[in-house]
């Protein structure tokens, strides 16, 4: 990782530590049980977009929403060092997702889906980063910062296809069974000016869309 990169990222840390004091003691407790707790999704991407705005200590993190994975530990440790700060509500018990009134964060474990609109759910704590990030839709979707580390997760290039605006999927199975990802495509070619490659171009149009509702 260049020193670039690597200063980017330990800036983004500090500031969303210090703006989420609740968010960072929870995430201590969260290593010292021996888990790793991960940012993931979209507060990642954006992060590297190239129209973003570099001056990360004027961000508004209070209004953003965070993902943020953990690794390492059971649905039971991790709800157990949660509800020292506040009543845990679960969205759905076999998605292992967490939310603590007043946090804009979802407090997930690594899982994966098998095919369909409706997948199969299951929760592994002790995923490897390649097979979490997986069933994500597209690479510039796939990626983490470790806030145990610092270290940037990118296992299929999507920091690469970010700076060459370029969007690729991630597994073409999983992508195709999804009809809503094909209009997740088209937002990220209207918000980010991103163009998707050929295979990912050619794998839409052969999306069947009838079951999405008008």
């Amino acid at each position: 990782m260049n020193l670039e990169l690597k200063n980017k990222i330990d800036n983004f840390i500090t500031n969303f530590m210090q703006q989420n004091s609740l968010a960072s003691k929870i995430i201590d407790d969260l290593h010292q049980a021996g888990g790793t707790a991960v940012l993931v999704g979209g507060a990642v991407r954006d992060l590297f977009l190239e129209t973003a705005n570099h001056n990360f200590e004027i961000i508004n993190f209070e209004t953003k929403d965070f993902d943020i994975e953990i690794y390492g530990l059971e649905p039971d440790q991790v709800e157990k060092i949660l509800h020292k700060y506040g009543p845990v509500q679960q969205i759905g018990k076999a998605f292992g997702v967490f939310l603590l009134p007043g946090l804009n964060i979802d407090w997930s474990l690594p899982r994966t889906d098998s095919a369909g609109r409706k997948p199969h759910v299951q929760i592994s704590p002790n995923l490897d980063f390649k097979t979490a990030f997986r069933r994500r839709d597209l690479t510039i979707n796939a990626l983490g910062i470790n806030l145990k580390t610092g270290k940037l997760i990118d296992e299929f290039d999507g920091l690469k296809d970010l700076n060459h605006k370029i969007l690729r999927y991630v597994d073409r199975d999983l992508f195709i069974q999804d009809p809503l990802r094909l209009y997740r495509v088209m937002q990220f070619v209207g918000r980010f000016e991103m163009i998707p490659d050929q295979d990912l171009d050619k794998l839409c149009s052969q999306m069947d869309i009838s079951s999405v509702s008008k």
